[in-house]
């Protein structure tokens, strides 16, 4: 089983009212480098929501892609994105 690698997608909802962005996206990438993740990120763009949240009409979508040999301390990253308050939404899938 050696070898196998552990892949994942992370979509992040971004507040569309935040000037700073990249400083976000840098945060949560940094984090995930140092847990030796490879990350491919993706700007889908700023979306309609299905609903409000956080009184926000649309939101600034992005998907990251990780790979890594060794499963993700999902706890120290659900901790990390609930803490940052211009991510409005998240979803971690494994796939």
């Amino acid at each position: 089983m050696k070898g196998n690698k552990n892949n994942y997608q992370l979509i992040l909802v971004l507040n569309p009212k935040v000037e700073d962005k990249e400083g976000v996206l840098t945060k949560v990438t940094t984090w995930l480098n140092t847990n030796k993740v490879e990350i491919n990120q993706d700007h889908l763009g700023l979306k309609e929501l299905a609903y409000e949240i956080e009184k926000n009409a649309k939101g600034d979508f992005w998907a990251l892609n990780l790979t890594s040999d060794s499963p993700i301390k999902m706890k120290e990253l659900n901790l990390l994105l609930n803490r940052e308050p211009n991510i409005i939404r998240y979803l971690i899938l494994k796939v």
